[in-house]
């Protein structure tokens, strides 16, 4: 068949102290293959794999732009427009095609758009007219929309955070388009919108085992597809909140009995999925009372991977106060200290400021003498999957503490961004990483014990703490007597 992809991922937060503009996927990840330009950022990057599975099974692919940039604020409204309209106009040079699958992250914002996914795919549907099936794969932190569904055939969330299968849900999306092109089926969309917000980890119970029926329930008959979107709470609009997406074989009548079903037990588990909430005291406390091993602290607040600007000093200060020796952090934002460790080169000693600089969320700069003990230009981790380049970076200590600074924002995700630093995990008794979630799939086999904190920060888990204006409310957990009807 002939296949139009494209793939526009931006997790765009309402909070974030960091604006976003073209050149920020420019440093990520911009291709343009209908202009012969292809960019090098710094990601090779999951999300544009429609391509190349489509290829992979011998359909005629027409790619349209790959544009993936780190999380932050809402997206400048030109440069939003710029690139949607560059992607619509791609289709239209394409047509006619046998289907569309493409990647967005499902909570993308852009000025004066507060959902740039339901934009993109009206626009997308208005050339591809009413027939031409559109799948849609999106990252499970999504903010599911009426547009979105109205004009997708299909929507499909990866299922797993950390998000370790996006690969297998862009096979999924291409088997049911495949099926839908050759009549073999006919996708239709239920969904239920969920009056909660939070972040969910699939790698505890009991949101585990809601996984694992929702995968065992697209094994039955007439169901293609369920996705659970956990939503994205750092956005301020009428869309915030976690949804049920179930697709049919044309059963509409099942999918939404499925969907409600599947709404009214994840709502009424809503407690123990809840991320924990652990404060900065009692997380060091708990380190300190730990076993022996490495114990990790995340520094859940300033994830550069929610819009966090990732140069915050809470826990740099208070492992400085208490002395905290054996001990690591990173990866910490700060492109002027980075540039300050290249001059005086490795092997330097000198007094340095730390982090601190973007935000009241940011707390006050780290003033201490370091010593310069690494310096890398191409530090990498991997990230879902691929090795992702970080950039420059630079090691520091201070005391018992090292210390990672990174020029270009980005999450922990592995612990190559440590080991490459030449900092020895096995030697360490604390580290803190600046993540949610995604650092536990390839730091958990190291650790003896991983408590997730909480401090001021952009994607701080205590809602009460950010200033909502659209939220619809009631919505738990702000209100208590939030609902959900099935």
């Amino acid at each position: 068949m002939r296949l139009f992809t494209g793939c526009f991922a931006h997790e765009s937060s309402g909070f974030s102290p960091i604006p976003t503009s073209i050149e920020n996927f420019r440093e990520a990840m911009l291709h343009r293959p209908s202009r012969s330009e292809i960019v090098e950022g710094r990601y090779n990057s999951i999300e544009c794999a429609l391509s190349a599975k489509g290829e992979e099974r011998g359909h005629e692919v027409v790619e349209s732009v790959g544009a993936v940039a780190m999380p932050s604020g809402p997206m400048v409204k030109a440069d939003y427009e710029s690139v949607r309209n560059e992607i619509v106009s791609d289709l239209k040079k394409a047509m006619p095609v046998d289907a569309i699958a493409v990647f967005l992250h499902g909570a993308q914002l852009g000025q004066g758009y507060d959902d740039c996914e339901g934009d993109l795919l009206a626009a997308l549907r208005a050339v591809a007219g009413p027939d031409v099936p559109i799948g849609v794969e999106i990252d499970l932190h999504g903010n599911v929309t009426q547009a979105m569904v109205d004009n997708a055939t299909l929507v499909i969330a990866c299922k797993e955070y950390p998000h370790s299968d996006f690969l297998e849900r862009a096979d999924e999306l291409l088997d049911v388009l495949e099926a839908a092109v050759a009549g073999r089926v006919r996708p239709v969309a239920s969904w239920r919108r969920l009056p909660m917000m939070g972040i969910f980890h699939t790698t505890r119970q009991p949101m585990r085992g809601m996984v694992d029926r929702i995968s065992a329930m697209e094994k039955e008959p007439g169901v293609l597809s369920v996705s659970i979107a956990h939503g994205f709470p750092w956005h301020d609009t009428p869309h915030t909140g976690a949804a049920v997406i179930v697709v049919t074989d044309n059963d509409r009548a099942l999918g939404d009995a499925l969907a409600a079903r599947i709404g009214a037990e994840l709502f009424a588990m809503r407690e123990d999925i809840a991320a924990p909430q652990t404060s900065l005291d009692e997380a060091f406390a708990e380190a300190a009372a730990a076993a022996d091993g490495l114990v990790i602290i995340a520094d859940t607040a300033d994830n550069a991977g929610g819009g966090a600007a990732s140069d915050s000093t809470f826990f740099l200060h208070e492992m400085i106060r208490r002395g905290t020796d054996r001990a690591a952090i990173g990866m910490i934002w700060d492109p002027v200290a980075v540039d300050l460790a290249f001059t005086a080169g490795v092997g330097a000693t000198l007094a340095m400021r730390i982090g601190g600089k973007t935000s009241p969320l940011s707390g006050v700069p780290v003033d201490a003498e370091v010593t310069v003990t690494a310096l890398n230009t191409k530090l990498s981790q991997v990230a879902f999957g691929y090795r992702r380049v970080v950039g420059r970076a630079a090691a520091l200590r201070t005391g018992g503490i090292d210390i990672v600074l990174i020029a270009h924002r980005e999450q922990v995700h592995s612990p190559d961004c440590f080991t490459e630093m030449g900092i020895d995990l096995s030697a360490k008794r604390l580290l803190v990483v600046k993540s949610a979630q995604h650092f536990h799939a390839r730091y958990s086999p190291l650790a003896s014990k991983i408590i997730y904190a909480v401090a001021p920060g952009a994607t701080s888990v205590d809602f009460t703490t950010f200033d909502y204006h659209r939220l619809p409310r009631p919505i738990w957990p702000l209100d208590a007597e939030a609902a959900f009807v099935a």
